[in-house]
């Protein structure tokens, strides 16, 4: 019995709602078997498999490409960026009704980060003969 070659995959080329499903459930899970089943593929756990490892091989390029854009997706949602950062200190320190606790932290926050506390020290080398090679 000859194995099915899957055809394959070319970019542009619509994808069903299974195998749209199958490639996130497979970046989730990273199984083969789980993503196949959560994905509504049927039969048992060799079939399931078998049917991940044929979508692998034919949606490489696709599942690459789906990684990159959840990662910039995830980084561009989860990392405050400075004026956002400025935006909430700024709003701390405004509320009246915070804690004065908070309100000052945050004044020190946004002191610092715009360079207010910073400490200006000279460093003078002295030629000594204190240390003697013994």
């Amino acid at each position: 019995m000859a194995v099915k070659k899957p055809k394959p995959y070319k970019v542009g080329d619509p994808l069903t709602p299974k195998q749209a499903k199958w490639i996130d459930e497979y970046i989730k899970t990273d199984d083969l078997t789980t993503a196949s089943r959560n994905a509504g593929y049927s039969g048992n756990d060799k079939t399931l498999k078998s049917m991940g490892q044929q979508n692998k091989e034919k949606f490489r390029d696709l599942l690459e490409a789906r990684r990159k854009e959840l990662d910039e997706q995830l980084t561009k949602e989860t990392i405050a960026d400075l004026d956002a950062i400025y935006t909430f200190w700024t709003s701390v320190l405004n509320d009246p009704d915070a804690r004065m606790n908070d309100r000052l932290k945050a004044s020190e926050y946004l002191a610092k980060a715009k360079g207010a506390f910073v400490e200006k020290r000279q460093v003078q080398v002295v030629e000594t003969d204190w240390f003697v090679d013994g």
